[in-house]
Order: C-alpha cells, then structure tokens, then sequence
C-alpha cells in the first residue's frame, strides 16, 4: 500500500512556486472609472497641473497627473519615475532628446533626470506617474541653474 504523503521536496518545490507565482497588483482597480475620477479631481482655474495619489505599495507611489499646457523642464532627485500616458498628446522632453507621446505610450526616466511633458492638445493631457521609491515629500528640483546650465 502506497503512502499519500508528499516527500518533503515535493512540498517545498511546491511552496517555492506558489511565491514566484504573480500577484495582483495592489493598485490595479484604484482607479477604475478615469471619467468619473477626473470629475471628481477638476483642476481649479489657472491652475497649470494637477497631480492625485491614486495607490501606494511598499515600492512604489501611482499618481494621477493632469497637465493643461506643458510643465517646466525639472529633476526627481530621489525617484524613478514611469509615465503612462492615459489621455492627449504632447511632446516629453527627456535630457536632451524629445518625444511624440500619445494615450498609450509610456516612459522611464530615471532619477535625476531632467524632463517636462508640453501638452499639444486642447484638453488637459492626464498621465499616470508612478514614482519609486512611493513619493512621501516634495521631490521636484530645477533641470537648470539659473544661466540655462542643466543641473
């Protein structure tokens, strides 16, 4: 008669795979109606960009971001930052180089990098900022010192 118990290694295999298998992301449904959250999030007039916390873990912030004209050129110091961009079309401007960016396409841009999003459209461009590390204090530097020099 044969034994139903499972070898220790078998268990352990086992174990090891359920950790290495993927999870749901813990942000994933934060925003699940952008209509209604945009609504919900008007920029106030005049007001030049809008950014929301949208989720957190333990290694990452996400972040809502509405630009109406464009951003001045700038540096995250301590964070990588990724940008989705959701809705609109404009121009990302990364170190020195320049990109054509429409709802759909994404960026890395690394820490301490200087960039700026121009928004090429009649309605607030909305992008999706994800900082890692999570984003717990102001972070945003000048990409120039004062005679033009980038930083």
């Amino acid at each position: 008669m044969r034994s139903s118990r499972r070898s220790p290694a078998v268990v352990l295999a086992l174990a090891l795979f359920a950790a290495c298998a993927p999870r749901r992301p813990q942000v994933a449904d934060s925003v699940p109606d952008l209509d209604g959250f945009l609504t919900a999030h008007r920029l106030a007039p005049g007001e030049p960009l809008r950014a929301d916390e949208v989720g957190r873990t333990a290694t990452a912030s996400y972040h809502i971001v509405q630009v109406v004209r464009g951003e001045e050129p700038h540096r995250h110091l301590v964070h990588d930052l990724t940008l989705v961009v959701l809705r609109g079309r404009g121009v990302l401007v990364i170190g020195s180089e320049r990109f054509a960016v429409r709802a759909g396409d994404a960026a890395v841009i690394p820490r301490a990098t200087p960039h700026a999003l121009v928004n090429e459209g009649r309605a607030p461009a909305v992008t999706l900022a994800i900082f890692s590390p999570p984003l717990d204090a102001p972070d945003r530097a000048p990409a120039f010192d004062s005679s033009g020099t980038a930083r």
